[in-house]
């Protein structure tokens, strides 16, 4: 009996070295990114003369058969040959936000897990922190409102239990 499955995992851009499962069940996928060069972090210039391999990182992504799924990856440096100095730059994933340990998947999944439910509720179903999930929504949505944009407003919330305490 054949016990393998094919599952795309969404991503652009990446080459599946090797899976593995832990005791737990949840999934390691070991990855590298197949893009060449990028572009420098100092000039804008693209730059494809290979430097090295980057330290290898963890990124949580979206959960397969109900388990976790970390990706592993070694992400590409590149040299620039236009700056004075030669400077290195890492290989930006368009999946991943910079230095996030999610996938913006990831991320998405998160947030639409906060529907109807509280971070707490959320923190312990998917098992990452509060503050954590409290990034994520910082990143995504600005707690600053730009009043400029509203011409009316067409309703307004009056939370009733609050007014009954003070009576």
């Amino acid at each position: 009996m054949n016990s393998t499955i094919s599952i795309d995992l969404g991503l652009s851009d990446i080459e599946i070295k090797e899976v593995k499962t832990d005791k737990y069940g949840n999934y390691h996928i070991n990855i590298c990114s197949t893009l060449i060069g990028g572009k420098c972090h100092v000039c804008g210039e693209e730059i494809t003369k290979f430097h090295a391999y980057d330290r290898e990182i963890e990124i949580r992504h979206l959960p397969i058969l109900g388990k976790k799924c970390y990706l592993h990856i070694r992400l590409p440096r590149y040299e620039c040959e236009h700056c004075k100095k030669n400077p290195k730059t890492t290989v930006q994933l368009p999946w991943r936000r910079y230095n996030s340990a999610y996938t913006q998947a990831f991320e998405e999944h998160i947030l639409n897990a906060l529907t109807n439910n509280t971070m707490s509720d959320v923190s312990r179903k998917e098992g990452i922190s509060e503050g954590r999930i409290k990034r994520i929504l910082e990143h995504h949505y600005s707690d600053k409102i730009d009043w400029k944009n509203f011409e009316t407003l067409g309703q307004i919330g009056i939370d009733e239990i609050a007014l009954k305490k003070r009576a």
